[in-house]
């Protein structure tokens, strides 16, 4: 036997060693996913189902909240202008007038007071 045989035989015996490693790390590794990781990604799917669906229920729920939202703004809406038309025809009009009135009155007033306070012309001296 040379050395070269010696030295090949070495290795072929650490690649046969390592070799066997890798299969017990490989079967191990197996062993833990079945044990713990399939179990614990079944129970992720069932939760992530879960979400979706309520998802899907809330998603429906926010349409209808939307609708039901949009129908009480144009309620409203309608309500605000009916009530804004009604408060200009009864109370608008009548302030208009008194507004007039007592523009006309102060007017008058100014109007007597400038006729009052001139000097009168001709008579006693």
């Amino acid at each position: 036997m040379t050395l070269l045989t010696v030295f090949v035989g070495i290795i072929a015996l650490s690649n046969l060693i390592f070799l066997i490693s890798l299969a017990f790390l490989a079967s191990a590794l197996k062993r833990a996913v079945d044990k713990g990781l399939l179990p614990a990604m079944s129970e992720v799917t069932n939760v992530v189902r879960g979400i979706n669906k309520l998802l899907g229920e809330a998603e429906g729920k926010a349409e209808r909240i939307m609708d039901i939202g949009e129908d009480t703004a144009r309620k409203v809406s309608g309500t605000v202008v009916a009530t804004t038309e009604m408060v200009q025809q009864t109370v608008a009009s009548p302030i208009i007038g008194i507004s007039s009135l007592m523009t006309g009155i102060s007017k008058a007033v100014q109007t007597w007071r400038s006729a009052s306070a001139r000097p009168t012309t001709g008579g006693n001296r």
